[in-house]
């Protein structure tokens, strides 16, 4: 290993942002693009310098983005492991899967995608149901595997169907929320940061000559195991851990 300061960290809201959630009233940096091409996140100049103090150290990116959605990042570049779908896949420097976990979460999946197209077949009907016509929702795919749930819409939406979900999803089958804004991610078990974080940490303790320093950053409650498995965390301001802890 190159370095022995590894900062394991989530993207969006945290290092980059689309335009519309920049506050900054200074030039903003593309770090992102969409499907077709066109820019659609950015860094703040505060982002930049952050980016910057880190350069000496192995960034390893801990997002929600598939792997096809990381390769659409401009900035930050990764040179080690990556974690994606909300912890739900590792994967080595050259995008393969890690064997040894890609065998495991093909052994939850037989549980867990047919829940996640019941869910979905009851978040469809609730949509019907209430005429909730913007609302969008599909199963995520990452390297073929299911992943997550992806539910879209707006704030008032995504409070209809949390009161759909909930029972189902969460008290009766043991999955997780995550809501931000105006998307919402219903998680299996096997998606989980902290986990897959902590996996990374043990595969780089064997393979460095001293004890490495782990520094957590993200900005959604969901972050919260992973940040807590590194020895210091950064949290950006005004997100919702800084809302939960601060205000």
């Amino acid at each position: 290993m190159k370095h022995s300061v590894f900062v394991f960290s989530d993207l969006d809201d945290t290092l980059l942002q689309t335009s519309r959630k920049c506050s900054t009233s200074g030039p903003l940096t593309e770090a992102a693009v969409d499907k077709e091409g066109r820019p659609l996140s950015f860094h703040s100049p505060e982002q930049l310098l952050l980016l910057q103090i880190l350069e000496p150290c192995t960034l390893i990116p801990v997002t929600g983005r598939n792997l096809v959605a990381l390769g659409r990042i401009r900035s930050p570049s990764f040179s080690s492991y990556r974690i994606t779908s909300h912890g739900a896949l590792v994967w080595n420097a050259d995008d393969t899967l890690i064997p040894e976990w890609e065998r495991d979460i093909k052994q939850k999946i037989v549980l867990w995608e047919p829940r996640m197209q019941h869910l979905l077949t009851i978040i469809e009907d609730h949509q019907r149901t209430e005429n909730l016509v913007d609302l969008r929702f599909r199963v995520i795919y990452d390297a073929e595997i299911p992943v997550y749930l992806s539910v879209k819409g707006s704030p008032e939406q995504l409070s209809e169907i949390e009161k759909v979900v909930i029972p189902l999803w969460v008290r009766e089958m043991g999955g997780v929320v995550h809501r931000n804004d105006y998307n919402m991610a219903l998680l299996p078990p096997y998606a989980d940061k902290g986990k897959a974080v902590r996996y990374v940490m043990a595969l780089i303790r064997e393979h460095c000559a001293k004890p490495p320093l782990f520094v957590g950053m993200g900005d959604s409650l969901t972050d919260i195991p992973f940040l807590r498995a590194c020895h210091y965390a950064v949290i950006p301001q005004n997100s919702q851990i800084h809302q939960e802890i601060w205000e």
